[in-house]
């Protein structure tokens, strides 16, 4: 199978990591695909409670995760699937590693995997474990390939080959409405669909894994966390402002309450440590809904 290439995503990162976008037929799944390199280790991103998903192909040294309230750290040397939706975690690596990511939409992995998402938050679930041996055989022809290019290529046709047939798109959308405004009631979001507001509660949890309220606000949260990543002199209190919460002391609670941080610890863990943010994600995200309702 030959999969058409997509552009590079500059990304302003100072680091040499580079991003390319989907092939057409897995934009409305992934987000993107990013290419780690660390030469010496250090800092990889901090992780927050988020809303989508992460697969990460190593195929040098391994990378560790560590909770950074319970105090524990993983040891990752096998490629693993990451669904963080209430932990803060911290990357990193010792040695010289690299290391291929791909971003899944929110909602969205769960059309490649035979697993639920209340299976799988909250886990460092190894790759293996989803999608047998040929796990490996992707990893291997990672570690051979010659270029960024050939790598997405790769992961492109893995991905293209466990794709399911699509189902609940309607609930895919409401999900995506409610990603992009996490301000909006979920009432209207339910009168929408012609839905009971607890028939569509029931539907998004036994779907998403979280409750529509829950993933609204952590929705929310990237936003900000997202600003500070990539817009280096905004405040905090700014950025929180500008996405819907009421006021500071909103936001602070909210933030304390999500993920056991202060908007300082916030700030510092989104700007001295490199991110997983990607500039156009947002840009796209809404392109993509609108020819979906259309």
């Amino acid at each position: 199978m030959n999969v058409a290439r997509s552009p590079l995503v500059p990304d302003p990162s100072a680091r040499p990591w580079q991003r390319r976008l989907p092939p057409p037929a897995l934009t409305r799944y992934v987000d993107n695909f990013l290419f780690m390199e660390m030469p010496a280790g250090g800092a990889l991103p901090r992780v927050l409670p988020g809303t989508g998903a992460l697969c990460l192909f190593l195929y040098r040294a391994p990378l560790a995760v560590a909770e950074l309230h319970a105090a524990r750290e993983h040891s990752m040397s096998q490629s693993f699937v990451m669904v963080n939706r209430h932990e803060v975690l911290d990357l990193s690596t010792a040695g010289a590693t690299e290391c291929v990511v791909i971003s899944f939409r929110p909602g969205r992995l769960r059309y490649f995997v035979p697993t639920s998402f209340e299976e799988l938050q909250d886990h460092l679930t190894p790759a293996v474990d989803l999608w047998g041996s040929r796990v490996d055989d992707v990893a291997e022809a990672l570690s051979r390939a010659t270029d960024f290019d050939a790598r997405v290529d790769i992961l492109s046709e893995f991905l293209s080959a466990r794709l399911h047939e699509e189902r609940e798109a309607r609930l895919d959308r409401l999900l995506d409405q409610l990603y992009l405004t996490p301000t909006l009631r979920i009432a209207e979001l339910a009168e929408s669909a012609g839905w009971s507001v607890r028939h569509f509660e029931r539907l998004f949890i036994g779907t998403y894994g979280v409750s529509p309220k829950y993933f609204a606000r952590v929705a929310r949260l990237q936003q900000v966390a997202r600003r500070l990543a990539l817009e280096p002199t905004c405040s905090p209190g700014t950025a929180a402002l500008d996405v819907g919460f009421f006021d500071q002391p909103h936001f602070i609670h909210e933030l304390h309450k999500l993920a056991g941080l202060s908007p300082t610890d916030l700030a510092h863990g989104m700007r001295e440590r490199p991110h997983f943010y990607n500039p156009k994600a947002i840009q796209r995200y809404v392109a993509l809904l609108k020819t979906l309702s259309d």
